[in-house]
């Protein structure tokens, strides 16, 4: 048994978290917090996502005699951020692919404002240079945005290939 003398000696804050490392923890939880909701918002990276609104394929040949396979697909850019952004230009990297224009909600012309949680119709027109490389590859949609610090680009996000289908179309047509 230990005596009360010994009890006294002891020091009562033993094992206690100090006030100093809690004031630490405390700052590292706001500083979590305040990036959690500083990327939520889409203030630094704009969040875009988008989904497939339809697609055509067509093959025709351009001046020489040459095959032209190209593919009309449209899609719709979503603003998942809790702020406005300002799109400035669409863009999509592929060895397979070549974007040959872009149109805004049927007429418009970039740049374009899209508020939170709304959308922005785009219909694309994509030469298919390769069907074999276009066919095997995750193709992302580039969006130049501007923000209030300045330019950026970032990749809309989508959770299924939205051009295989109309590319694989397109391509079989060039094979007949």
């Amino acid at each position: 048994m230990i005596s009360d003398e010994v009890w006294a000696r002891l020091d009562p804050r033993t094992g206690m978290v100090r006030r100093f490392a809690y004031g630490r923890w405390v700052l590292a939880a706001i500083a979590v917090l305040v990036a959690g909701v500083t990327w939520m918002s889409g203030a630094i990276v704009p969040r875009l996502s988008h989904g497939l609104g339809g697609g055509s394929g067509s093959v025709s040949q351009d001046e020489a005699g040459r095959r032209r396979i190209e593919v009309e697909i449209g899609l719709e850019v979503v603003n998942e951020g809790w702020l406005p952004t300002t799109v400035t230009a669409v863009g999509v990297r592929s060895a397979g692919l070549a974007l040959r224009s872009v149109t805004l909600d049927g007429s418009g012309a970039f740049p374009r404002s899209i508020p939170p949680r709304t959308r922005m119709t785009l219909a694309l027109v994509l030469g298919v240079t390769d069907c074999r490389a276009a066919l095997s590859e995750d193709v992302p949609l580039v969006v130049e945005v501007e923000q209030w610090w300045g330019r950026t680009t970032a990749e809309a996000q989508s959770e299924e290939p939205w051009h295989t289908l109309s590319v694989e179309s397109a391509c079989r047509l060039n094979a007949s």
